[in-house]
C-alpha cells in the first residue's frame, strides 16, 4: 500500500482561517464578489493541489513570519483536501445562487455556513469536512490509515 500523503497540520488551518475570515468580513461589508473568489481559490486548494495552491504560498508567508519550526506531527493530506473540496461545492453553488439567480439569502447563507466550519477548524482543529471524510473512508470499508489507526 502506498504511504499517504503528509502534510504539516498548521498548512490546512492557515487555510481554513483565511477562507472563514474573507467570507465573514464579505458578508458583514456586502462584498458578494468574496463567494466567487474563494470559491476559485477553494477549487485551486483541492482540485488541482501542489504548487497552484493559493493557501500553500500562504502558510509558507506564514510560516516565515513567524519563524515556525518543524511541526510535531504530521496528518495526512486527503482529508483536509476533501474538506477543501466541499467548500469549493458549497462556494460555487453559493455563487449561482446569488450572481445568476440572485437569491441572495440562500447563496450568504452557504458563504456564512463555509465561514463558520472554516472558523471552527482553524481556531479549535474540528474540521467537519475532514471527519466526514474519515467516517465515510470507513463506511465504505477503505482501509484505515495509519494515521485513522493511531486515532
Amino acid at each position: 500500500m502506498d504511504r499517504p500523503k503528509m502534510v504539516d497540520p498548521r498548512q490546512p488551518r492557515v487555510g481554513q482561517a483565511i477562507t472563514g475570515v474573507v467570507l465573514a468580513v464579505g458578508f458583514v461589508a456586502g462584498w458578494p464578489i468574496v463567494l466567487p473568489v474563494i470559491a476559485v481559490v477553494l477549487a485551486l486548494a483541492s482540485l488541482v493541489g501542489g504548487r497552484f495552491n493559493p493557501y500553500l504560498y500562504a502558510y509558507r508567508g506564514v510560516k516565515r513570519a513567524l519563524r515556525w519550526g518543524p511541526p510535531d506531527v504530521l496528518e495526512e493530506a486527503a482529508p483536509p483536501r476533501f474538506a477543501n473540496t466541499v467548500g469549493f461545492v458549497f462556494t460555487l453553488a453559493a455563487t449561482i445562487l446569488y450572481y445568476p439567480l440572485h437569491l441572495h439569502v440562500a447563496a450568504w447563507s452557504l458563504g456564512v455556513l463555509v465561514s463558520a466550519l472554516a472558523l471552527l477548524a482553524a481556531t479549535t482543529g474540528l474540521c467537519v469536512g475532514c471527519e466526514f471524510y474519515v467516517f465515510a473512508r470507513r463506511m465504505m470499508g477503505g482501509e484505515r490509515s495509519e494515521v485513522e489507526a493511531s486515532a
